[in-house]
Formats: structure tokens, C-alpha cells, sequence
């Protein structure tokens, strides 16, 4: 058995304790909690360490399959349109892409991340996520350029479905986007819908051209689309906007992540909250200054109580996979945010949302969530800074 403690403990219960104690056994599971109300006593064992500790982090948005795509892209902060644009004419399959693969895996394992809701497009990373120590819920994301390619897209995602319950592995066939979708990928999507809530990923108001599609045809990203083949006349957009658009073709009883949501105003919100209870917004702040040089009004989702998650996105967009660094970012451009909040997005939030609560997210008595160390903690501010690290103790 193993006995940890720090400066602070947050557990994300809504319990902050200062020097308390985690008892856990050999396979991480937590086994009692003492709360000594600062009054920590010389114990036979006890690791103690400088900082906080806090539940692993989960990954709530990564295409880790993209991994051998860092710096390709020449790209940086011209926007989603020709961010498109470039990742369709440059990407390719190396040779040492399972390396890659793999490394990307290691380094989230290594910044403390215990979970990922990961995109995937092809098989490519299924037998590093099988060998992983990380949770993945994998997403198979499908999107093509007209009906006539819908039934060979579909057949492609199902395919991968089935590859996936052979390794035991989580998984959903989901919309990259409300764009990229025809409407007879729409019609082959709902059929994958069943009466158990599942969890679905969709990219969402990444780029503030994406509206403009909705219901006129019209916007940079349109003219991308239609230049590289899309085919809108397969495309029914009969909504004034593309998040609109997605609550008329989702199950409001799945759990959705909406993820980007650069240009989500209080009327998404407000729409959102009548169309499920169920929608979390994933927020990944380096990927979209990466793309965009653009981050969304996170203190507007946070007044508004919705349900907030942290993402990486991909190599393709970030120069990292560290949760701590999305929260810097956050901590950076929003610092009436409580950091006790922001944590929450990187811990329980994403569990609930990846509906993995049962054994993560937040440092409970029966669970094994992971235990992470930040140190070099601001306790004055109760935040964290631009140097803090991250240590994974558990």
C-alpha cells in the first residue's frame, strides 16, 4: 500500500485538502482518504510531495493518429479554411507512423493523461491504443464529398467498428462535422443510433465561415470545400446555423461533445440547452490559436454553466498533447476563471462525458483515477503558472 501527500489535495469533489493523505493499493485503487486539516503527522511510509496533487487528466479531443503531422502544415493562424485545405493535399502515411503513433501515446501517458476521446479515420492507431495504458473511447469519424461515395464511407467506418470489438476497444461512428456530411451519410449514421446512450464527437464552430454555409452556400470555407470536390447539392442545409443544423440530426439522449466551438455565441448556448442536457463543449485554446489565432469566449460558457472539457487536437495543430498546457492557456487569457474550475474540465468533466466516472476523474474512495503532481504551484493566487509541471505519481 502506498501513502501520498502534497501542500494541497483537490479532488475535485468540490474538497480541497490541505495535507491530506491518499492510502491506495498496488493497482492504483484508491483505498482511504484522511483529511488531517493540515496537521500532517510523521507516518511510516508516506511519500510527500511539494505542490498539489490532483485526479489524471483526460484528453477529451486528439486525433493521435495524425501524430506524424507535426509542423507539415505551413498554415499557422490563417484559419480553418486553409488549415482544411493544406491537411487534405499534405497528408500522407509514413513509414514510421506506428512509432509516431506510439510516441504521441507515451507523451499523453507521460503528462498525466489517463483517457482520450480520440478521432480516427483510418485503423491506423488501434494497435497502440490496444497495448496503451491510456483509456480510449475512439471516435470513427466520417465525412465525404457527396452521396454516391456515402454507402463505401459508412461501410469503411462499420468496418473499423468491427476492428475495434475484436481488440475490446471503445468506439462510435460519428459526424466529422455539420459541413462535411451529405445527406445520405446522415440517413446511414442514424441507423448506427440504439436505445443505450452512447458518446458522440462532432467538430463544432471552429471558424466563423462555417455559418455562412448555413442556409446560403456562401463563406471561405464553402468556397474551400467546393473547390476540393464537395458536391452541395447532396447537402441539405436547412438550418440558419451549423449548430442548428447538428440538434435536428443528433439524439439528444447520447452524450455529445461539441468540439472547438471558437464561434459559439449566448444564442448556441441558449439553443443548446433546450436541445439536450447532455452536450459537453470541448475546448482545445492551442489548437485554435494554432489554426485560427482565435479562442472562444470561454468566460461566456463558464457564466452559462455549460459543461466544459479540455482537448489536445492533433500534431497537425498543436505543438504538444499536455492538458497542463491547455489549462495555462486558459489560465493565461482567462484569469477570472477559478483554477479549481478549469480543473474540473481537465478531470471530472471529461470522464463524465467520456462516461468513465465510474473509475476516474475525481480522487474518491473505490476509484483509480490516476494521481497527478503539479508543482510549482501558486498558493498565493491558487493557480497555477507558466512553469508549473507536471509529475504523473500514480
Amino acid at each position: 500500500m502506498r501513502k501520498i501527500s502534497a501542500n494541497y489535495i483537490y479532488t475535485c469533489t468540490g474538497k480541497i485538502l490541505n495535507k491530506g493523505i491518499i492510502e491506495l493499493d498496488d493497482t492504483g485503487k484508491i483505498l482511504n482518504i484522511i483529511d488531517t486539516g493540515g496537521k500532517l503527522k510523521e507516518i511510516a511510509g508516506l511519500e510527500f510531495y511539494s505542490g498539489i496533487l490532483v485526479p489524471g487528466f483526460v484528453n477529451a479531443h486528439c486525433h493521435v493518429e495524425l501524430s506524424h503531422m507535426k509542423g507539415v502544415l505551413q498554415c499557422k493562424k490563417e484559419g480553418l479554411p486553409k488549415f482544411i485545405d493544406e491537411i487534405i493535399k499534405k497528408r500522407f502515411t509514413p513509414e514510421n507512423l506506428q512509432e509516431t503513433i506510439a510516441q504521441a501515446d507515451k507523451e499523453m501517458y507521460d503528462e498525466g493523461i489517463v483517457a482520450v476521446g480520440d478521432i480516427s479515420n483510418t485503423d491506423d492507431s488501434f494497435s497502440i491504443k490496444k497495448k496503451s495504458k491510456i483509456f480510449y473511447h475512439t471516435f470513427v469519424e466520417v465525412f465525404t464529398i457527396n452521396n454516391a461515395l456515402s454507402e463505401d464511407t459508412f461501410k469503411q467506418g462499420l468496418e473499423n467498428i468491427e476492428k475495434l470489438k475484436k481488440l475490446n476497444l471503445k468506439g462510435e461512428i460519428v459526424p466529422h462535422a455539420s459541413y462535411s456530411v451529405p445527406d445520405k451519410l446522415w440517413d446511414l449514421i442514424k441507423t448506427t443510433q440504439t436505445t443505450q446512450k452512447r458518446v458522440i464527437s462532432v467538430h463544432n464552430m471552429e471558424t466563423e465561415s462555417e455559418n455562412l454555409i448555413f442556409p446560403d452556400k456562401k463563406g471561405e470555407l464553402f468556397d474551400v470545400l467546393k473547390n476540393i470536390g464537395f458536391n452541395f447539392n447532396d447537402f441539405k442545409f436547412d438550418e440558419d446555423n451549423s449548430e442548428s443544423y447538428l440538434h435536428k440530426r443528433l439524439n439528444p439522449n447520447d452524450n455529445i461533445l461539441l468540439v472547438h466551438n471558437s464561434y459559439c455565441t449566448e444564442k448556441e448556448i441558449s439553443d443548446a440547452d433546450k436541445f439536450s442536457d447532455n452536450i459537453y463543449r470541448v475546448l482545445c485554446p492551442n489548437s485554435n490559436l494554432y489554426i485560427e489565432n482565435n479562442l472562444p469566449d470561454i468566460n461566456l460558457f463558464y457564466k452559462k454553466g455549460q459543461n466544459l472539457c479540455l482537448g489536445t487536437d492533433s500534431y497537425s495543430s498543436n505543438e504538444r498533447l499536455s492538458i497542463l498546457s491547455e489549462m495555462k492557456t486558459v489560465v493565461e487569457n482567462f484569469p477570472e476563471i477559478p483554477f479549481s474550475e478549469i480543473l474540473k474540465w481537465a478531470t471530472i468533466n471529461g470522464s463524465k462525458a467520456l462516461m468513465i466516472d465510474n473509475f476516474a476523474g475525481t480522487i474518491e474512495t473505490g476509484k483509480t483515477p490516476g494521481i497527478n503532481l503539479i508543482s510549482d504551484f501558486d498558493f498565493d493566487k491558487n493557480t497555477i503558472k507558466e512553469k508549473s509541471e507536471i509529475k504523473k505519481i500514480i
